[in-house]
């Protein structure tokens, strides 16, 4: 029973987390945004939402349109400790001597996923848009999700 309450306590720290988003100014309209996340939940959250958080930070800033310059990304996890260590002692007795024998569960460590991604993104307002550049409006309408009609009942 112990072991299977440490086992759902490393799923639930291994599924839980954060997701937090920086944003500096590398010049008037180029802006360095990055996304942490911590937990498998919120890096797939992070992953599927990265084009629409770049979209919404232009339209944000009074910029209508971008192009992203530069994106890198990186994986890894962090330390988070371990789970608890229960022991279980068996003595047999027979005649005047008795035989222990202890055995140890748990103490396996707990990992906590991490994803970093690093966007460099150039904003532009009409009418300096470049050829090939992303229109935010549009990018967030299409990572909205479809709302879907209702079938007419016969």
């Amino acid at each position: 029973m112990k072991l299977k309450l440490a086992a759902v306590l490393a799923a639930v720290v291994g599924l839980s987390g954060c997701v937090s988003q920086d944003e500096m100014a590398l010049s008037k309209n180029v802006y360095k945004i990055d996304v942490d996340a911590r937990g498998l939940i919120p890096i797939a959250i992070a992953k599927g939402q990265t084009q629409q958080r770049v979209a919404e930070s232009t339209l944000a800033k009074g910029y209508t349109h971008y192009i992203i310059q530069q994106a890198g990304s990186q994986s890894g996890s962090i330390y988070a400790g371990n789970t608890p260590v229960y022991g279980n002692t068996t003595v047999n007795v027979y005649g005047n001597t008795a035989y222990a024998n202890t055995t140890y569960t748990g103490g396996h460590p707990i990992n906590i996923p991490t994803y970093q991604n690093s966007i460099i993104v150039a904003m532009f307002k009409a009418p300096n848009v470049p050829a090939g550049a992303l229109d935010a409006a549009e990018v967030l309408a299409s990572s909205k999700p479809k709302k879907k009609k209702n079938a007419p009942f016969t």
